[in-house]
């Protein structure tokens, strides 16, 4: 079986240099980000809290829109928590470093 070449082929082209990032602001980063998860996480377990008591008052007609609150609260717990446990094994890992 011959293998016949690949002819016709142009170099790959550099990618275009946009804008660069900049630096991270002073009190800004992780600590903000970090924040802002937690916060959410909070806002979205109020939210279904809310759609909850309201279906249980019979305020609430559409249970759809229940469940989707306590499932977006679900999800944003569950980021919490792998935040939380991803934090933690870095931390162990850092206390396993020598110095």
């Amino acid at each position: 079986m011959a293998v016949e070449s690949l002819g016709g082929l142009l170099p790959l082209a550099p990618l275009p240099q946009g804008d660069k990032p900049t630096a991270v602001a002073p009190g800004g980063g992780f600590g903000r980000v970090l924040q802002g998860v937690l916060g959410e996480s909070a806002q979205a377990t109020a939210a279904a809290d809310g759609a909850v008591q309201a279906l249980a008052t019979g305020q609430a007609q559409d249970l759809h829109t229940v469940s989707l609150a306590v499932a977006r609260a679900d999800l944003s717990f569950r980021l919490v928590l792998d935040l939380r446990n991803r934090m933690a094994e870095a931390y162990q890992e850092v206390m396993r470093m020598q110095v």
